[in-house]
Parts: C-alpha cells; sequence; structure tokens
C-alpha cells in the first residue's frame, strides 16, 4: 500500500507539463505549448489522438521513493528511530505533478507571415506542501507505535484541478525582428481540490478485539467535481468521509455534458525578437480565472465533523507560468541558449533555469543536450527527434535522462513522448 501512496503523493492527480530541453529544439511544433509567438519550422503537422504526446514531469523535494521505502519496512524494527527520517525532509515536503496528454492538434502556415494552430489536450497540474510529518501519511498505520497518536500534520497547502483544453494560437510576424503570438483558451474542469493551511488529524481507538483510526481534516475544503456528492453521505448538514461520496454507479451514469458544464476562457502571450544572431523571448502562460459553477462544494472540518456547503462559484485556479528565454545562432544549424521557467503554485513558485545546446541534421534528426537547475542540481537533459518514416517523426525529451533509468532514487521524474507528422521542414533562409 505504501508504494500506492507514494505515487499519490508524488503524483497527486496527473509536473511541470513543461520540458525545458524542449523549449529551443528545431522541428519540434509542440513548442508553441511555451510561447505562442514560436512558430514552427514546419509548413504543417498534425498530432493525432493516442500517438500524439505525452508530456509529464513529477517533483517531490524532501524524499525519493527509496528512501521511503526504507522508512516504512523499518517502523517496526525497535532500534530504528522514524523521526530521524521525517527531520531529514526540512521543515515542509512539496510535490509539484504536472502532466499533458495530447488529444489532437493541427498547425499550418497560412501567409507568409503568419501561422495557426489548434490543439485539443488533457491536463492535470498539482502542488502539495505540508509539514513533513506528512511522510507517517504513507505507512501503514499498523506498523506505528500506539503512543505515536495521536498524529496531527499541519500546514497542508494542496491545488490540484484537472481539465480539458481546447486552444487556438495564432502567431504573426509584426517586422524582421519582432513576432507576437496569442492563444486563447476554453478550459472545462472536471475535478479540483484546494485547500489552505488545514491540517489533518489520526486518532487511535482501541477496541476489544481490534484498532480503529478515525480521520478528518481541520480547516477549509474547496471541492469541485463532475457529478454530484453521492447524497445518502450527508447526514443533517455534514458529510460522513467513510461513507461512499460518490454514488458507486456514477461513471455509468455520468453523460458527456457532465463533464464539460464547468467552462472557463484563458489565455496565452507570447513574443520573440531577434538581433543579429540572438533571439529573445518571453511568454506567459494560463492568465484567466477558473471557477466551478456546478458541483463545487466548501467543506470544513472541526473536530470530528466536516460541514458540507454547496456554493454557486468555487475557485480553484490554475497556475500561471512564465518563460523567458535567450539563444544564439551560431552555425546555420545549431544554436545555444538558455530558458527561465517559474510556475506559480498558490503554495509557491517553483523555478528553475536550463542551458541547453540545439541542433539538427537535415530532415531526419533535431537533438538538445541541456542541464536543469532548480529542482536539484544533477539534472542533464537530452531531446531526439528522429524520422523514422516519410513525414513522420518520433520524439523524445527527458530534463533528467539519467534517472529514467533509476527514478526510485530520484526526486525528479521528467518524460515526453510521441509522434508527429510534419510537412514542408524549413531552412533558416525560409523562416518566417
Amino acid at each position: 500500500m505504501k508504494r500506492y501512496l507514494f505515487v499519490i503523493l508524488m503524483m497527486s492527480s496527473y509536473c511541470i507539463q513543461a520540458q525545458n530541453t524542449a523549449y529551443f529544439m528545431d522541428h519540434f511544433p509542440q513548442k508553441i505549448s511555451y510561447n505562442p509567438a514560436f512558430v514552427p519550422d514546419v509548413n504543417f503537422y498534425i498530432a493525432m489522438p493516442g500517438i500524439g504526446g505525452i508530456s509529464g514531469n513529477v517533483y517531490n523535494s524532501g524524499f525519493t521513493y527509496n528512501e521511503l521505502d526504507y522508512f516504512t519496512d523499518h517502523l517496526m524494527n525497535d532500534s530504528y528511530n522514524p523521526d530521524d527520517f521525517v527531520r531529514g525532509i526540512g521543515n515542509y515536503n512539496k510535490t509539484t505533478a504536472d502532466i499533458r496528454v495530447n488529444i489532437f492538434s493541427v498547425g499550418f502556415k497560412t501567409k507568409k507571415n503568419e501561422y495557426i494552430s489548434f490543439n485539443v489536450s488533457e491536463n492535470s497540474i498539482s502542488s502539495v506542501r505540508a509539514s513533513s510529518d506528512i511522510a507517517y501519511l504513507l505507512a501503514d498505520l499498523d506498523d506505528l507505535n500506539d503512543d505515536d497518536f495521536p498524529i496531527r500534520i499541519d500546514d497542508i497547502d494542496l491545488n490540484s484541478t484537472n481539465y480539458l483544453s481546447y486552444s487556438f494560437s495564432y502567431s504573426r510576424e509584426i517586422n524582421e525582428n519582432l513576432t507576437v503570438g496569442i492563444s486563447p483558451k476554453i478550459n472545462f474542469s472536471h475535478f479540483g481540490i484546494q485547500t489552505n493551511d488545514i491540517g489533518y488529524i489520526i486518532e487511535l481507538e482501541e477496541t476489544e478485539f481490534d484498532k480503529e483510526y478515525n480521520q478528518y481534516p481541520l480547516g477549509e475544503i474547496l471541492l469541485g467535481m463532475p457529478v454530484e456528492i453521492n447524497p445518502e453521505s450527508i447526514h443533517n448538514g455534514e458529510l460522513n468521509l467513510d461513507d461512499d461520496n460518490l454514488a458507486g454507479d456514477w461513471p455509468e451514469n455520468a453523460k458527456y455534458g457532465d463533464f464539460n458544464k464547468n467552462g472557463t476562457l484563458a489565455i496565452d502571450l507570447g513574443a520573440t525578437y531577434k538581433l543579429n544572431e540572438w533571439t529573445f523571448s518571453a511568454s506567459i502562460l494560463n492568465i484567466g480565472a477558473s471557477k466551478w459553477r456546478t458541483n463545487g462544494y466548501r467543506l470544513q472540518g472541526n473536530n470530528d465533523e466536516t460541514v458540507y456547503i454547496e456554493e454557486e462559484k468555487i475557485p480553484i485556479g490554475i497556475p500561471a507560468k512564465i518563460y523567458l528565454g535567450v539563444n544564439r545562432q551560431f552555425a546555420p544549424n545549431w544554436n545555444y541558449g538558455m530558458v527561465l521557467n517559474n510556475t506559480f503554485y498558490k503554495s509557491g513558485s517553483l523555478a528553475s533555469a536550463t542551458a541547453s545546446l540545439n541542433g539538427y541534421v537535415g530532415k531526419m534528426l533535431s537533438t538538445s543536450v541541456s542541464y536543469t537547475a532548480g529542482y536539484k542540481f544533477d539534472n542533464l537533459g537530452l531531446g531526439l527527434r528522429l524520422r523514422i518514416l516519410p513525414g513522420t517523426d518520433l520524439f523524445f525529451i527527458s530534463d533528467n535522462v539519467i534517472d529514467l533509468f533509476s527514478y526510485k532514487k530520484a526526486n525528479l521524474f521528467s518524460a515526453a513522448f510521441g509522434i508527429n507528422i510534419n510537412v514542408g521542414i524549413r531552412n533558416e533562409s525560409e523562416q518566417l
């Protein structure tokens, strides 16, 4: 069980969608999602459902899978002091997770100075910041000593949202130096949860034949759902967390329209500026509010009671992101650059910086080799775009490629892969 709980902590739903290594990659049209002013260097591209790409990062600050495994396996050992592990985490543990699944995208050159693209994607972004005692939640409670109870975890900040996004991107070259881009989006929220400095208590109740653990939150929780809470779990205005809070048959009864009731508008803005062999770029993503207008709830935990309130509008935001980049074209097919990325989670921002060497060899291969600092300081990245069939490109990108092969020892997991159909790869002289 602890292994699955670790995955929940690390993923918390479905890390930064962006792999910074992809930011300057040539012949990789998806980089328009980092900056709508980026003009793909292909005349036409299409990414199909199922093969069009999955991108995700997961980061946990305080411990790795192996460290958690050792902690939980030795709790019953009298010579082991679990408090040493908890203190080693620091005051707080922070987890971020961001996954993007491409459902469909297409882009094409319209005029000499314009590019248009459409994209449909499923997105899930989460962040959890909590006191280091949260490690005890990942253990089997039966393995803890009775005198460890009650367990109280304070200052839990959780923000998680899952949504379907329809976006339209338009980029235009204003002159030979300046290109601007805009990407309006409609986001349909599916699941969401947000807390602010709540507490969580686990109490031990011993009976004649068994042990029982009473668990409940302290504080306020905002909750957004695609369907209503199961009425049978509500008694006198209180929500019984031990009941099934969703009706057991809700997946069978849910309709497609149930997932499209909570639509909101957002926008991405970006620009690039060329100065001789240098190119400067900047973008801000996810500008706009996100609200639940149906099936939005406010839960208030107090002692062993959870008061249930249905609200007309529940705000559960999508974190905004900024990118600042600069690169220098030192050879016809090669450049080096640096990009700064900051994601503004409710519990605090998470910044990273990536330096990369990028280039391509004809139509067959694009590559990027990178180093990223900001999570930890041992992140070597690699990006590859390989033509496997006429007009068909396979891509793989990671900000931390070494730890993909030893993920149990890693704090950061980063990968993106998929297949694009690219037509009309242009040389530098043919750029918009």
